[in-house]
């Protein structure tokens, strides 16, 4: 069942109250997650990983008319040598808490939403911006408006890598990756912006892996440019656009 058709099932009092407690929960794990290091292989070992599948596993044992049957044989695909790929779990993570959002959701109450705050950002008016614009982000994923979510997010990262790399304006510009004949920073492209974070590692070797569902968000400003490159979007891509918003945040917070 989709996440919008999660609300139009009457829950009891203790139902709610053990949704609250799987999404605080799984929030927890997301924090987790986020704390991790990153290495080359971008993996969790299993005994980590066996805490989060274990609560997938309730979940869907407790409310099966919401989430899908917790499928064992669907883990191989997730299996990276002797751990599991951390993308993929956290992507599972991610759509989980979209379902827990609206599920528990009141109708005449305010959206349930993460606070994060941007004090590493350089420039105060940019942090007061990326604040408000990540509150939103969440209001419109759990409305389940992919568009907003994804142009929103990829304008955050954007913002986050330009003062980033503005901050270290020289290791930047000397990049192997850095665009030729482009001297400042403010001038270049999503897709360059990831790719020097990444060289001079300032922010995860993973986050490259993930931004390619992201890299062409200002496309679909126009739908000019939408109907014309014939752009698709949905809940996924979506998914890995926040997915990789955290990321940023992450690196630049530690």
């Amino acid at each position: 069942m989709s996440a919008g058709a999660a609300r139009t099932i009457a829950l009891t009092r203790d139902e709610q109250q053990k949704l609250r407690g799987f999404y605080h929960a799984f929030l927890g794990h997301q924090r987790v997650f986020d704390d991790l290091p990153q290495g080359e292989e971008y993996t969790v070992n299993a005994r980590t990983a066996s805490v989060v599948l274990r609560e997938m596993q309730r979940l869907a044992q407790d409310f099966p008319d919401m989430f899908p049957p917790f499928d064992p044989s669907s883990l191989p695909a997730l299996r990276v040598g002797n751990g599991y790929d951390t993308p993929g779990l956290r992507c599972q993570i991610a759509t989980i808490l979209g379902r827990l959002q609206v599920a528990i959701q009141d109708d005449d109450a305010p959206p349930v939403t993460q606070h994060r705050t941007f004090a590493f950002v350089h420039d105060p008016e940019l942090r007061q911006i990326l604040e408000r614009d990540y509150a939103e982000i969440q209001r419109a994923f759990i409305a389940q408006c992919w568009k907003a979510v994804i142009i929103l997010a990829g304008s955050a990262i954007e913002a986050l890598l330009v003062d980033l790399l503005s901050a270290n304006s020289n290791l930047a510009l000397s990049a192997a990756s850095a665009p030729k004949g482009k001297a400042h920073i403010t001038q270049w492209d999503f897709a360059h912006l990831i790719d020097v974070a990444v060289e001079i590692k300032l922010v995860s070797a993973g986050v490259d892996k993930l931004s390619h569902s992201v890299r062409g968000y200002r496309n679909l400003v126009h739908p000019g440019n939408e109907i014309r490159h014939k752009l698709k979007f949905g809940g996924e891509e979506a998914r890995i656009a926040v997915e990789l918003l955290h990321i940023v945040h992450r690196d630049l917070a530690s």
